[in-house]
């Protein structure tokens, strides 16, 4: 899509625009936003501006015009102090590597999730934003998770997640070693639904929904198999679903016939790549190599 504005400044609160191309204000909020319902609430509450007025959607843009988007003044949610890892951060998204055993978003059986933490450290810096996850993982998988600053940007980051154009690779220790060679990439490709007989579990089964996993085996070791897991789909519990249908589960995945671990659920989520929904630019972020996975002898290659 071209992108009809550049951006002038990114501020505590606000970013500056410059029009490139005649349009109402209407159009130009709708293709920065992807969002009819955040368009029609940023122009109620007067937030779209040019030279300190308030514009209305019908108001026509000129090129070269300086638009300044005031983000919403939210309520701060509920912090944790606790450490965050940060990977990528700027005033409207910031990646953490979440550690093994916290839930993303709270569940209401305590105050410390990662949601919580990344809310504190924000405190911590002197910012107004607001945090929220743009995707979850499981309480035992660690790895990367993104999260929106502002609620304006929001929708555009869950388009990328609903399209599936977020590109997030995992990595995985399962058991057994009987893979197509190293480096072979393996499609899984069965449906995946709700288990009728346990409402924490998935399964593989005809009326599900269509589900694809990409795997490539990085190295074996010791009886097990250190892959990397591509989602294509984004059914709940895929990864763990999908390896265990094809008989090797993750180690430490008890709820689908995974040997426990001293380690936890040996499921990383490793890289993404995402657009900025402001800027149009692709962000390749990754995380270090796990701890964990190195414990157990498997090195990045």
């Amino acid at each position: 899509m071209q992108r009809n504005w550049d951006v002038q400044e990114v501020r505590n609160g606000a970013v500056v625009l410059r029009v490139r191309s005649a349009m109402p204000a209407r159009e130009l909020l709708q293709q920065l936003l992807a969002s009819k319902e955040q368009t029609r609430k940023v122009l109620a509450r007067g937030g779209l501006r040019r030279q300190g007025v308030v514009l209305l959607g019908s108001d026509e843009l000129l090129p070269s015009d300086d638009l300044e988007l005031i983000f919403m003044a939210e309520e701060q949610t509920t912090a944790s102090d606790g450490p965050v890892q940060v990977i990528y951060q700027d005033r409207l998204l910031m990646a953490v590597d979440k550690p093994a055993g916290i839930l993303v978003h709270s569940d209401g059986t305590g105050p410390d999730t990662l949601t919580a933490r990344v809310q504190a450290l924000l405190l911590r810096m002197g910012t107004t934003a607001t945090a929220q996850a743009v995707q979850r993982l499981d309480v035992g998988t660690s790895g990367l998770v993104l999260f929106s600053l502002t609620r304006e940007f929001q929708p555009a980051l869950d388009a990328q997640v609903a399209g599936h154009d977020m590109r997030k690779r995992y990595l995985a220790v399962v058991e057994g070693t009987s893979w197509p060679r190293d480096g072979e990439l393996l499609r899984l490709d069965w449906p995946i639904g709700r288990d009728r007989h346990d409402a924490q579990r998935m399964r593989v089964g005809r009326g599900g929904k269509p589900s694809v996993t990409l795997v490539r085996v990085l190295s074996r070791q010791h009886g097990k198999t250190l892959l990397q897991a591509e989602l294509q789909t984004g059914r709940r519990h895929q990864i763990r679903v999908h390896l265990a249908h094809a008989g090797h589960p993750i180690v430490g995945d008890t709820l689908y016939g995974g040997r426990r671990c001293g380690e936890g659920l040996m499921l990383h989520a490793w890289q993404e790549r995402v657009v900025h929904p402001l800027t149009g630019e692709t962000i390749e972020l990754e995380t270090q190599w796990p701890e964990r996975f190195a414990r157990m002898g498997f090195e990045r290659p």
